[in-house]
Parts: structure tokens; sequence; C-alpha cells
């Protein structure tokens, strides 16, 4: 079988999005591959790559000029295909990745998929699994098409290891398709990637927390100290705090060391964005809150009292390892 890795080098989040891929490749069950990378790139090339989980043969770099649309993207990637003939074409997970393997499929008539955390089975007889119902749920589609374009699951925000690349490369020197339809068009920088999916410990605040002004309170105590904040979506919905800094099946998942559940009911929509934790701490006053069945350590009480005191133990210890608070 032939896969294809679709990347866009220009990314902020490139190395983030590789290892996303990585996590589908590990799952999934795929023999006598022959494997390429296609990254899109700018006016410059990395010059580190990231270390994928099976043997890249051959990466081919293909040319995107300034102002790039995905209809030119979609030219450039047929023309490859062309070429090469992927069974699969996966894509990354993120709203770029996910149009680009709906629209090529659709071109190529070929089946697609977005979220995807796995491709079972064999050429012709492909099987894909996704999580639904806020990841709690498992769910596998039969592919009727011989060959299919899938967008990878979100993953929780580390980064692939990366090197220099030895192997064979391929600049794809294929002008982008001119548009006579657009006038005007104007494209913003890619966001930098959220501290929040790098940190080693996430606050993670739930409507609970009663108001902006507690979080915003919070927010400053857990600058000092170098924890970074995540809401759930009611908290972010009311305006308490940035949609950026929203966890769960609607926004970020995050894989932090320590993950302090403060205010949070437990509901598998958030919880799903902070179940890859090392170590959650649930904090709330309801001693029945389904947070506590995934948390490693459960304090029944009110999360402002606990979190003064805990806030002010790490100050505390901060200060006796002569380390700035």
């Amino acid at each position: 079988m032939k896969i294809a890795l679709i990347l866009d080098a220009r990314h902020t989040a490139f190395l983030s999005q590789s290892q996303e891929m990585n996590q589908f490749l590990q799952a999934s069950i795929l023999t006598d591959n022959e494997t390429e990378m296609w990254l899109f790139y700018g006016d410059t090339k990395p010059l580190l790559l990231p270390h994928m989980a099976c043997p890249i043969s051959v990466v081919r770099w293909i040319h995107l000029p300034p102002l790039a649309l995905a209809e030119q993207q979609l030219a450039l990637l047929i023309s490859v295909q062309q070429r090469f003939l992927a069974d699969t074409l996966v894509f990354s997970s993120d709203a770029g990745g996910a149009e680009l393997a709906t629209r090529l499929a659709y071109r190529l008539r070929s089946e697609s998929c977005v979220g995807v955390t796995a491709l079972l089975g064999s050429s012709g007889r492909w099987q894909v699994s996704k999580a639904v119902y806020g990841q709690q749920m498992r769910l596998t589609l039969a592919l009727n098409a011989a060959s299919c374009c899938l967008s990878v699951a979100a993953g929780a925000g580390q980064a692939a290891t990366s090197g220099e690349f030895e192997g064979v490369e391929i600049d794809e020197n294929r002008p982008a398709l001119t548009l006579p339809w657009l006038v005007d068009f104007e494209q913003q920088t890619l966001a930098a990637d959220n501290h929040l999916q790098r940190a080693a410990c996430v606050l993670a605040l739930g409507q609970g927390i009663g108001s902006a002004a507690h979080v915003h309170e919070l927010q400053t105590l857990a600058g000092q100290l170098g924890v970074e904040i995540g809401v759930s979506r009611p908290v972010a919905m009311n305006g308490w705090s940035e949609m950026s800094q929203m966890l769960g099946i609607s926004g970020l998942n995050i894989a932090p060391q320590v993950c302090i559940a403060a205010g949070i009911s437990g509901a598998a929509a958030l919880m799903s964005g902070i179940q890859h934790s090392q170590f959650i701490v649930a904090i709330n006053r309801d001693p029945q809150a389904a947070v506590f069945a995934q948390a490693d350590v459960g304090i029944v009480d009110d999360l402002h009292a606990v979190l003064a005191e805990l806030l002010d133990c790490v100050r505390a210890s901060r200060i006796r390892e002569g380390r700035s608070v």
C-alpha cells in the first residue's frame, strides 16, 4: 500500500501535527507500506523534519505562494497524486487538513473521513476508527472505495522529535493554479502554538468558579507560578476567559503532568480534553460529582479556599527552593 502523509511546514504547529500523525500510524494496522511525506512550504524549508513512526521513502516539497488558497493546494496535490497514486492520503487534524481531505476525496472519487484515530484492514477493504460522543464511544466505519483521504484526530499537543532527514527529497516545481475569479485576498499570520498545550501544570476551571473576576484573579496567581489556565466551554461562552483557553471536545486536548480540575462537574465534553493528564486533582463541593470518578485525587470542599491554600503552598515551596515566584 502507498501512503502519503501531507503536512504544511509553514504552520507553527507543524511538529505537533506530525505527532498526531504518528499516533494515527501507531494505532493503525498497516503492512508492506511505501510511505512518502508531502510538505507544503513557503519562502524557506525547515532545516529539521519530524521523526515519523514509519520509514519515509521520499519527502516531496510542494511550494506555495504567499497567498495560497485550498483551491491551489488541491490542484498541486492532484498533480503529485497522478504520479505517486497513493492509496491513502493522510492530512492534519486542523480545519485546513479536514477541508483538504474532504475536497480531495471528492475530486479523486475516493472516500473521506475526518477525526480518524486508526486505519484498519487491507487494500480495498479498509475500515477507519474514530471517537464519537465526547470520546466516550469508538466508531468503526467501512470504506467502499479502494483509496481514501483521511484527516487524523487531534492529539494532546505534544511535538514530534525532529532531526535531519536522510533520504530522497524531491522538489515538485509546479506553478500554483491561477485563480481568475480572485479579486483580492488577505491572509492573517498563523497563530503561535498555545502554551496551554505544552504546560506541565494546568488549572482547569469550570462554571463553579463563579465569575469573570474569580477567573481573572486566578489567572494572575497562576501566571506568577507558571501554571497555565484552561476553562470549560460554559466559562468561555460566558465571556469569563479567552476562547483560546477552552478545553474539551470544542477546544483543546492537553496532556500536562498535573491537571487541577476546579469547579468542573465531569461532563464528557470537557473531560475528553484533560483525560490524557498524568495526574488529575478534582475540587468540587458535590461529593457525587462525576469528575471524581476520573480523578487521581478528589477534594470535597470550596474550590476558592482550596486553591488559595494550594497556591500559597506552591509559592512557599518555591521560595524555600530559592526559585522566583
